[in-house]
């Protein structure tokens, strides 16, 4: 999987796709070469705009204990990956689809790419624009979580990857607006 791939297939069943379901990643290999790296970026963006002299977080909240924060935040990113490649398994297990485990791990990892990157309107100047990339963020993730779970669960119907895709994308949202509460939270202690 490359940057130019990845760039389209938020909008295509196949551009990135194909390729991805033909290669076959080792769950640790994910782990570290995906994972890991995007679930440090949030972390890192979040200490450094909370010593940034015209950030929003340091604006509003000086006296926060950014690091233990972002090391809770940093925590949870790890977990939620495994957890939603658990929770697309069950939900296609639900539904009679037949899905391993490596492949729903991938599928996590790719949707999360789009939310991590989001972590960086933690740097604008101004509260409206860093939650508006955050909405980006989470409108690209569920793109890539449907045009995703019609490749890797190699699924016939459009419908059925979109009614999946919901179910799935409920979860995720609220695990994804209850680690932005905990951050806004924050800017109000």
């Amino acid at each position: 999987m490359n940057l130019v791939n990845l760039g389209k297939m938020p909008f295509s069943f196949h551009a990135g796709w194909d390729e991805l379901v033909v290669s076959q990643h080792p769950i640790i290999k994910t782990f570290l070469l995906l994972v890991l790296p995007c679930s440090l970026l949030p972390p890192l963006v979040l200490l450094y705009a909370s010593i940034e002299p015209g950030s929003v977080l340091r604006l509003n909240s000086v006296a926060a204990r950014w690091d233990e924060i972002a090391l809770v935040f940093f925590v949870a990113e790890l977990l939620t990956v495994p957890l939603m490649g658990w929770l697309i398994r069950a939900c296609a297990a639900e539904r009679k689809i037949a899905a391993s485990f490596r492949d729903t791990f991938l599928l996590a990892a790719i949707i999360a790419v789009p939310m991590c990157l989001s972590s960086l309107g933690l740097l604008l100047p101004d509260l409206g624009s860093m939650l508006g990339l955050g909405v980006v963020g989470l409108m690209v993730a569920a793109s890539l979580l449907y045009h995703g779970m019609y490749v890797v669960l190699k699924l016939d119907e459009e419908f059925e990857a979109q009614a999946l895709a919901y179910q799935v994308f409920g979860v995720g949202a609220l695990v994804w607006a209850l680690l932005s509460a905990y951050i806004l939270l924050q800017l109000h202690a």
